[in-house]
């Protein structure tokens, strides 16, 4: 269940909670109940799901207790991963604190951590409640509003009316974003059908995150670059779409030169069939299966 409702600290003192170093220190989560990951990607580990159960079985964390997530994508990735896993299956609550993490990432029960540079190689899928507080948006950097903009770009090239609603209030459009991934997360909560549209722009856009360390949003937005110019050379848009999107991109974003050393990478993504690198692809948003030989030689 997603609510939308002002965080409060007093309402989860009862629960154990994982947040990261730089909320601790912002919002003031600091108790004998709280553990603290580091800031970003280095959280989503198996060092670090290891670390979360042993302080939860420290905790005498059973597994009818609860777990609350106060964080960007990182912390609910590693941290759902982790109740997924606890006593195979603890309650869990996910405060998204980042525009990424409200639109996206804390929505649709997807859980993750990375192996090596392979981005989201291991997870589950693990329905949490979420509370959604627009007032944290207050704290981010310019840099992390920015990053909200590549998932935001990504909702808006799937939903005309996600991108009718651009510009206008922002918990509206937050709302309209979670309202589209909860409906097509409930069509097919395992990611074999529909809910892969979600996908666009991540194939691509997971390779360079690792491998550039871009944050996720930069990276998201220079994947729906190259992911739209692969799909005009499959004649899957028009030119006047193509032009459309990619000069968007541009506004917001340095779009950084896609190396074979990146393509090379989407080999390992998990989304991969038959040896065969999975995209999937405007303006129809279906699933596309390609060589990696001839995605190297049309990108």
């Amino acid at each position: 269940m997603v609510n939308f409702k002002k965080f409060n600290l007093n309402d989860y003192k009862d629960y154990l909670i994982v947040t990261d170093e730089k909320l601790s220190g912002l919002y003031g989560i600091a108790s004998d109940n709280v553990y603290l990951l580091p800031q970003g990607e280095q959280a989503k580990s198996f060092c670090y799901v290891e670390k979360l159960c042993e302080w939860f079985l420290s905790k005498n964390l059973e597994r009818q207790g609860r777990i609350v997530a106060v964080g960007g994508g990182s912390v609910s990735d590693v941290v759902g991963f982790a109740a997924s896993v606890y006593k195979r299956g603890v309650n869990l609550t996910v405060v998204p604190t980042t525009l990424v993490a409200q639109i996206d990432a804390a929505i649709g029960g997807k859980t993750a951590i990375n192996l090596g540079t392979v981005k989201n190689a291991v997870g589950s899928f693990y329905n949490a409640d979420v509370n959604i507080d627009t007032d944290f948006l207050k704290t981010l950097s310019k840099r992390q509003l920015t990053d909200g903009q590549g998932e935001l770009l990504k909702y808006r090239m799937l939903s005309a009316g996600i991108d009718n609603a651009c510009g206008k209030d922002m918990l509206d459009l937050i709302k309209a974003c979670v309202s589209y991934k909860t409906e097509l997360c409930n069509a097919d909560m395992y990611d074999l059908g529909i809910r892969r549209k979600l996908n666009f722009g991540h194939t691509v856009g997971h390779a360079m995150e690792l491998s550039l360390n871009l944050t996720h949003g930069e990276a998201v937005a220079n994947g729906l670059y190259y992911e739209t110019l692969l799909a005009y050379k499959l004649k899957l848009c028009t030119k006047n779409y193509l032009d459309k999107w990619q000069r968007e991109i541009l506004t917001r974003f340095t779009v950084y030169p896609l190396t074979d050393e990146i393509l090379n990478l989407t080999s390992n993504d998990k989304k991969n069939t038959d040896g065969n690198i999975s995209f999937v692809l405007p303006d129809k948003f279906e699933t596309v299966c390609l060589p990696l030989d001839t995605v190297k030689s049309l990108l």
